[in-house]
């Protein structure tokens, strides 16, 4: 079983500065590289300096907030109980739109993966923050409003979040009371009301996923070997294995409407991301993809081509077309 996310506000923080589009703000970031460092810091509409440039990355503003972030070596926590080690640290901090620092960098953004790191943005006026292996929420005024206490913290949408403590999974409100029962192994956030939950640990092959209602009930049972998150009242599933499992689509009732007979429902990028491009519904449109493997390459993955195919909501083929690599595919 294998879990893909929705592209989220993560940043691939090890290849330099991280310089965003520019913001719809009266201030845009702007960096300057001096021998190879290259720092970045924020300018208002007539080219005047508001901020300057001393940070490692320099966000978008999110609800009148942009983040700010300075690297530094430290101790890393150990993942699950593994020993800590010495490594870089990202520290965050936000800006207002004035350019004020009102919320000090020294907020640790994890690492993941080696490479991922988790920078934050607020979300309904809080944001995910990380102390000591725990994640916690923060008002604007730099108020923890949510102690540290989980293991994994999700972003606030309609009031809600989806967090871990103690390997179990559950939602909070922004009170911090418990409104889904911390019983799940895993929970996904929610997408159009509903949430995947997965049967087994995250990574764990012999996991089956469903989907859960907003108070934690079963809407659709677990029996899916992979499964996006629901986009225009429509969901991609797989039957079957990575190598020769077959996706298809459901609705919210959990009835099957196109059946499992594609290779891919989505393009899985180059490195250790783990966010993937599609596999969700784009007005009334779902790309999939077969693999061609008549006279299959041995060093192209065991396909010579892959074939795209967009379907509309009940399954029909709109049109098609044959690519040699999936880099070829826009």
């Amino acid at each position: 079983m294998k879990i893909h996310y929705k592209k989220t506000a993560l940043a691939l923080g090890f290849c330099g500065a991280f310089l965003t589009l520019p913001a719809v703000a009266a201030l845009q970031s702007f960096e300057v590289e001096n021998n190879n460092d290259i720092k970045c810091g924020y300018k208002n509409d007539n080219g005047k300096v508001v901020v300057a440039a001393k940070y490692y990355s320099c966000s978008d503003f999110s609800e009148g907030m942009a983040r700010v972030s300075l690297m530094k070596m430290g101790m890393v926590k150990g993942y699950d109980g593994a020993e800590d080690y010495e490594d870089y640290l990202y520290m965050q901090g936000y800006i207002n739109e004035a350019g004020k620092l009102v919320i000090p960098v020294e907020h640790q953004a994890p690492l993941f993966y080696g490479v991922i790191i988790d920078y934050r943005d607020f979300k309904e006026g809080l944001v995910a923050v990380y102390k000591n292996g725990k994640y916690g929420y923060m008002n604007k005024t730099g108020k923890m409003v949510i102690p540290y206490a989980y293991q994994t913290a999700g972003d606030f949408s309609a009031g809600r979040v989806v967090v871990s403590k103690n390997d179990k999974y559950g939602v909070i409100d922004k009170t911090g009371k418990t409104v889904v029962p911390f019983k799940f192994n895993w929970l996904d956030g929610y997408y159009e009301g509903l949430a995947r939950y997965n049967t087994s640990m995250q990574g764990d092959d012999e996991g089956k996923i469903g989907f859960v209602d907003k108070s934690g009930n079963i809407a659709i049972p677990a029996k899916w070997d992979e499964a996006m998150e629901f986009s225009e009242g429509l969901a991609a599933v797989k039957v079957g294995g990575y190598n020769n499992g077959k996706w298809g689509v459901i609705d919210k009732t959990g009835k099957v409407v196109i059946p499992p007979k594609y290779d891919r429902a989505y393009i899985e990028p180059m490195g250790d991301s783990p966010d993937v491009d599609g596999g969700r519904y784009e007005g009334g449109k779902l790309d999939v993809y077969n693999l061609n493997t008549k006279g299959a390459n041995a060093y192209n993955d065991g396909y010579d081509s892959i074939t795209r195919y967009t379907l509309d909501r009940q399954g029909k083929v709109l049109s098609k077309k044959t690519y040699a690599e999936w880099s070829e595919i826009e």
